[in-house]
């Protein structure tokens, strides 16, 4: 009977919601974002870890690699639209393509538009 009852408190742990992400609880939960803190792009283990620190989510899935790239000035971008979020200057903003965001010295931090504030 003892095992029973420990295996089902066990059982109604793992199915318990997490902590909720808005209330800024830092917890061991993978789900990575890309966050701005001081005008830096940084990814999170998850949004609540985010908020833990005071960054601003800007778009789900870690951040892209902050290396920057030698570009050739000027750059020529073909028009197609393959959306990006980038940031320049600690801002987020949607780019038509990764082309237009590097061309405009922007940091590519996830494929898609970036989440509206």
């Amino acid at each position: 009977m003892r095992t029973s009852l420990v295996c089902a408190a066990l059982l109604a742990a793992s199915l318990a919601p997490a902590p909720a992400a808005a209330a800024g609880v830092c917890t061991a939960v993978w789900a990575p974002v890309c966050a701005l803190k001081d005008g830096a792009a940084k990814t999170y283990s998850n949004p609540g870890c985010a908020k833990a620190d005071n960054a601003q989510v800007v778009a789900q899935g870690p951040c892209a690699d902050p290396t920057p790239q030698p570009t050739k000035t000027p750059i020529f971008c073909a028009e197609v639209y393959q959306p990006v979020c980038g940031v320049k200057d600690g801002k987020a903003k949607t780019y038509s393509s990764a082309c237009f965001a590097k061309a405009d010295g922007a940091q590519v931090v996830a494929d898609g538009e970036c989440p509206k504030p």
